[in-house]
């Protein structure tokens, strides 16, 4: 088989296995992710919102111990889905829970957001910090937030 062809079953084996679409990061990593993890994994989903408040799936991007930068187009409204899952193998039991937010970064601030997953309990906060002024702390807001 031709070294093409051979890259092109690779990819859509691989592609076949996850069924999520990796993040493309336009770059301008503005938000910072710190995450902490005790026997469970997490991944960001990440959705602009369209005129009517319908979220626009554009990818997936996982989220490891330790610090993540991705990029979120400033100004836009995006719609943030931090999932997480666990599975325990001797107690036989598996699941997952998703906690979600919109959000829309100001040009030039950072956003500092904790992913916590310790003792089955979970949190995720946001701070922002603008180019200037005090940093605070953003509530997170459903979709539902979007229609109002």
């Amino acid at each position: 088989m031709r070294p093409r062809a051979l890259l092109l079953l690779g990819a859509a084996l691989a592609a076949g296995c996850g069924g999520a679409v990796r993040y493309a990061d336009p770059g301008g990593e503005n938000l910072v992710i710190r995450t902490e993890l005790s026997d469970a994994r997490a991944v960001l989903g990440v959705h602009a919102v369209d005129a009517q408040c319908r979220p626009v799936y554009e990818g997936t991007v996982g989220l490891e111990p330790g610090v993540t930068q991705v990029g979120i187009p400033p100004g836009r409204l995006s719609y943030l889905v931090f999932e997480f899952s666990t599975s325990s193998f001797w107690a036989g039991r598996s699941g997952s829970i998703t906690q979600e937010t919109l959000l829309r970064p100001r040009p030039g601030a950072t956003y500092d957001i904790r992913v916590t997953y310790k003792n089955d309990l979970y949190e995720v906060t946001i701070r922002e910090t603008p180019p200037r002024g005090r940093p605070r702390d953003i509530p997170l807001a459903g979709l539902r937030a979007c229609q109002r």
